[in-house]
């Protein structure tokens, strides 16, 4: 079974969204379902009503009590990260430059 209740679980014990999803509509997919549409209505069903931060990603509780992680786990190097900075934005330079 997919996901726990443990709001301190490990990224790695948590499916990432897409693969949930992939092993959901495996099960369950009515004739002529896509992907998709599948998903679509699996998301509009069982609405997000939390989000955590889980290693270096986000967690989503939905409306139904399962827990998955946004993204799959990072296969680079980058070192997890913790702390109420744990995960800035790259798309903003912050780091400050010489003006010439």
């Amino acid at each position: 079974m997919f996901g726990t209740n443990d709001p301190h679980s490990a990224s790695s014990e948590l499916p990432d969204l897409i693969s949930f999803l992939d092993t959901k509509f495996a099960e369950g997919q009515l004739p002529g379902d896509t992907f998709k549409s599948f998903a679509t209505r699996y998301l509009e069903e069982n609405r997000p009503s939390e989000v955590f931060a889980v290693d270096n990603n986000y967690g989503i509780l939905l409306t139904n009590g399962q827990r998955v992680k946004l993204c799959p786990d990072a296969t680079g190097s980058e070192p997890a990260r913790t702390g109420d900075m744990a995960n800035p934005g790259k798309e903003i330079d912050i780091t400050r430059r010489s003006v010439r």
